[in-house]
């Protein structure tokens, strides 16, 4: 008896700690995420932003299929006057060992000194691979919501 409790308790810690651990796992795949446009936008720093990036790193955006070279090139500069504030909706995550999927909704508030101010959204899904500690961005799929609720 008090070995199957034993096991019993054993179980449940496992699967406690599991749990946390998927926890985690979650965050630090939204933050990957989030880190992706920060690097990529406020930032600009173009050496950073390849380094979150798999050597395979794909995006498709406006019909557009780009390498992580084509998508850096379009990256804006530091003194564009380009200012961007992004706010992530999370919809679904699924993490099967060390592949992540995504998908979210994504609003951008856009400043630039020819523009002014304009708002945009995106309904966008990422595929990340585990690399040691960090989760990388392997594909996104970026889709533009034209007439976007208010």
């Amino acid at each position: 008896m008090k070995r199957k409790k034993i096991v019993l308790g054993l179980i449940i810690i496992s699967l406690c700690t599991l749990t946390v651990w998927a926890g985690d796992d979650e965050e630090a795949v939204k933050q990957a995420v989030k880190n992706y446009y920060y690097l990529y936008f406020v930032k600009m720093d173009k050496d950073a932003y390849r380094s979150i990036l798999t050597e395979d790193y794909l995006i498709l955006e406006n019909g557009e299929l780009l390498k992580a070279e084509g998508d850096i090139a379009l990256m804006p500069e530091p003194d564009s006057g380009y200012d961007r504030t992004d706010t992530f909706d999370f919809r679904y995550i699924k993490i099967e060992g060390d592949i992540a999927y995504t998908v979210y909704f994504l609003k951008a508030e856009i400043g630039d000194k020819a523009n002014g101010t304009i708002h945009k959204e995106w309904l966008e899904s990422t595929i990340l691979r585990r690399s040691g500690e960090d989760w990388l961005i392997a594909l996104l799929h970026s889709t533009k919501i034209i007439n976007p609720k208010k």
